[in-house]
C-alpha cells in the first residue's frame, strides 16, 4: 500500500462568490456539497465575537467526482477579525492552472461552447482569473452525463526546480518526466499529477491568492508521518506553525476539521501549502457521496 490515496481537492479563493459559485456549479454542473459559514469558522477555532457577519460565506464544497473536490473560499477571511478582504493581483502567482478530466475532449469542448464557455490552447478561466486545463483521461463512471468526470492535475510555478522535486520524492510522490524546466509526477491510485514547472523569474505564495493550496488523502497519518519523516521531510499541525513539527512515530494524529477530516500539514520550501486529509468515515463529504450518487 502507498502512502497517498489521491489529489482530494484544489482550494481556491473566489473574488466574487456568486459568480464563481454559478460557474462551477450551474456552468460547468459540480454538485454543491455543503457550505460553512463564518460563525462555524470562528467556532472551530474557538476565537471572535459572533455579530451580523456570522451569516456570510466561508467556504463550499463542490463535487467534481467520488473523493475529488473543489474547496471554494469567500476570497480571504482571517483570523481575528473574520473580515472579508478582497484578494490581491499577484502577476508572480505560483498557480499556472489546475486540470479537469473528461472522458472525449470534443464532445466536452463542444459542451463548453454551448454553454458559453470560451476555450483557449485547452484552457477555460473562471470569474476569478483561475486557468483551469481541459484533459481527456478516464474518470468515474456516473449515472448522469458530465462535461468532466476527474480533478486530473495541478500545475505549479516554482524558483528551484530541483530543491522542489526533490522535496515532492520526499512525500512519496512518482516522478515520471524531468526535463530542465518541468518535473511531472503522479499522485495516489489513480494517475492524478501534480506538475512544476520552473519559473522564468521569481513566483511568491501569498495568503490572499487564488490558489489557498492543494490536498492529498491518504491513508492514515501515522503510516504517512513515519514515511515522510524517515525521507527528512516533516508535517505540522497548522500552516501556520510549520516550525512544529509533527512526530514521526506513532503517536502521532491529527486535527480534526469540521468537515470530520483527519488533518496534518505539509508546508513545502518555497511555502506551498499541502493540506494532509484521512477520512475516518463520518465526514461531511463521505454522508453527502452515501446519499447523492454520482
Amino acid at each position: 500500500m502507498g502512502v497517498i490515496r489521491n489529489l482530494f481537492h484544489v482550494s481556491l479563493q473566489a473574488r466574487e462568490w456568486d459568480k464563481a459559485l454559478t460557474f462551477y456549479r450551474d456552468v460547468l454542473g459540480f454538485e454543491q456539497m455543503f457550505e460553512l459559514k463564518v460563525g462555524q469558522f470562528k467556532d472551530m477555532l474557538q476565537m471572535g465575537e459572533h455579530n451580523e457577519d456570522d451569516d456570510n460565506h466561508w467556504l463550499t464544497y463542490l463535487r467534481v467526482a467520488p473523493d475529488e473536490y473543489i474547496e471554494m473560499f469567500n476570497a480571504v477571511i482571517n483570523p481575528p477579525e473574520f473580515k472579508t478582504e478582497p484578494l490581491g493581483c499577484h502577476e508572480d502567482t505560483v498557480l499556472e492552472s489546475f486540470a479537469l478530466g473528461c472522458e472525449n475532449l470534443e464532445k466536452t469542448v463542444e459542451g463548453l461552447k454551448d454553454r458559453g464557455i470560451e476555450i483557449t490552447d485547452g484552457y477555460i478561466v473562471d470569474p476569478s482569473g483561475v486557468k483551469i486545463r481541459i484533459v481527456e483521461r478516464s474518470g468515474h463512471a456516473s449515472v448522469k452525463e458530465r462535461l468532466f468526470t476527474s480533478l486530473a492535475g495541478i500545475s505549479l510555478y516554482v524558483n528551484d526546480l530541483d530543491i522542489m522535486t526533490n522535496h515532492l520524492k520526499a512525500m512519496c510522490f512518482e516522478l515520471k518526466d524531468k526535463t530542465s524546466d518541468r518535473a511531472l509526477f503522479t499522485v495516489g491510485e489513480f494517475g492524478q499529477y501534480v506538475e512544476l514547472i520552473q519559473a522564468g523569474e521569481q513566483v511568491k505564495v501569498y495568503d490572499d491568492d487564488l490558489l489557498g493550496h492543494f490536498a492529498l488523502r491518504i491513508y492514515k497519518v501515522t503510516d504517512t508521518v513515519k514515511a515522510w519523516g524517515a525521507n527528512g521531510v516533516h508535517c505540522c499541525p497548522q500552516p501556520f506553525m510549520k516550525e512544529v513539527k509533527v512526530p514521526s512515530d506513532d503517536t502521532a494524529k491529527g486535527n480534526v476539521g469540521l468537515d470530520g477530516c483527519e488533518i496534518i500539514w505539509m508546508v513545502c520550501p518555497e511555502g506551498n501549502k499541502i493540506e494532509v486529509m484521512v477520512e475516518p468515515g463520518n465526514t461531511m463529504q463521505q454522508e453527502y457521496e452515501r446519499t447523492h450518487v454520482y
